[in-house]
């Protein structure tokens, strides 16, 4: 018998400037690097994508990981305005070889935001067929980062490596 798992999404507000470094937000990088760490512990796996100051994130796995991880992250200071958009059971994982992917926006998103009359990226406005739309694009999208934290990554100088050595030598 399985376990139950949760797919929940939600949308925040950044409370920081954006400081891109690299080609990603600083803050998002932390961000990024302690959930990767804290998500394989918990078995848990989603996406991240930040824009325009805002947060959208899918979370998944067992369900009181995802519920502990979701309070977590509303009491972390760098999240405001945190909403609920989605929670539901789900049979099998999206995000199964993913603690946390992260997608910056790029040209898939923007052709789904365009489609639903989008101008900005504002997860606050979105509906469940474009959440579901949009998780399935981040599915197949890639990651610019993919090693930042992953465990078990075994690429040892590409160049998403060499940016986050880049970026922790200027702390």
């Amino acid at each position: 018998m399985s376990k139950l798992l949760t797919r929940l999404t939600y949308a925040s507000t950044a409370t920081f400037k954006g400081n891109i470094n690299g080609g990603i937000e600083s803050e998002v990088a932390r961000i990024l690097l302690q959930s990767r760490r804290n998500n394989s512990k918990a078995k848990l796996g989603g996406v991240l994508h930040y824009g325009e100051g805002y947060f959208f994130q899918c979370l998944e796995g067992p369900r009181d990981q995802v519920n502990e991880t979701y309070k977590r992250i509303g009491l972390d200071e760098r999240h405001s305005d945190i909403q609920i958009l989605t929670s539901h059971n789900v049979e099998k994982r999206m995000f199964k070889n993913w603690s946390m992917k992260y997608l910056p926006l790029e040209e898939n998103l923007n052709r789904i935001l365009k489609q639903n009359g989008q101008k900005k990226f504002n997860p606050y406005i979105f509906d469940n067929n474009m959440i579901e739309e949009l998780l399935k694009a981040c599915v197949t999208s890639i990651d610019p980062i993919a090693d930042l934290g992953q465990e078990g990554s075994n690429k040892k100088d590409n160049a998403q490596t060499s940016w986050w050595k880049r970026f922790w030598s200027k702390k």
